[in-house]
């Protein structure tokens, strides 16, 4: 997985844990926070940790933030603090700027000044959003064990039209199709065509694949981050 950077801004235990587990898969992460304390907890485990203030436009640029792939406002305290700084990196360029609300009020507030996603840590965790951001494509990731998921993902370009024999999956990426679900086309009452997902729970090598199938696989996440587009 080619490399990425990040920005983490807020490192209490949400944006903590989310800083450590991105750069412990392999990204560039910058992490950020107005306590000289936490920031020294966490700099020998992120590629760079800085204490300042993050509603300040040329303290950001210095730092390298307006470069960065996505940024992740993780500020929980301070919701004048997080709105301000999800302005100001959606101003200075950053592509994908993520929030985190506390309640469905700052979810909209959030969305309504820039942000292209928000986060609620008490209905989602760290680990899950440390996957969707390694792996966007990946439609929905469950930890099995430590450091093992499960994920299901839009069959890749280069395997459409292709057999599971074909493909040799798990001697070529270390991971395997445990079900494949599928659209099937049917005839409602009025001869209408409708669609109905079929799961198929046990693909056999022949099964080939359609671009339009979502694929249930099993791994190890840092092979499941891997798996081509």
């Amino acid at each position: 997985m080619p490399s990425q950077r990040f920005v983490v801004i807020g490192l209490g235990r949400y944006g903590s844990r989310l800083a450590v587990n991105l750069a412990r898969a392999g990204a560039e992460v910058i992490a950020i926070d107005r306590n000289r304390e936490v920031v020294e907890e966490i700099r020998d485990r992120v590629t760079l940790a800085v204490a300042m203030d993050s509603t300040d436009e040329q303290a950001l640029r210095l730092q390298g933030v307006d470069k960065v792939g996505v940024a992740v406002v993780a500020i929980g305290h301070d919701f004048e603090a997080n709105a301000l700084t999800t302005v100001l990196l959606k101003h200075i360029g950053v592509k994908r700027v993520i929030s985190r609300a506390g309640n469905a009020m700052q979810v909209r507030i959030l969305g309504r000044i820039g942000a292209d996603s928000v986060v609620n840590p008490e209905d989602e965790t760290a680990d899950r959003w440390s996957h969707k951001l390694l792996a966007p494509y990946l439609v929905d990731h469950i930890e099995l064990a430590s450091g093992y998921g499960l994920v299901q993902m839009p069959t890749p370009r280069a395997w459409v039209n292709k057999t599971l024999a074909e493909l040799e999956i798990r001697r070529t990426y270390s991971v395997n199709i445990v079900a494949i679900k599928r659209r099937v086309l049917t005839s409602s009452e009025t001869g209408q065509e409708e669609y109905d997902e079929m799961v198929m729970d046990t693909p056999m090598p022949t099964s080939r694949l359609n671009s339009d199938d979502i694929l249930i696989i099993a791994g190890r996440d840092e092979d499941l981050e891997d798996l081509p587009q």
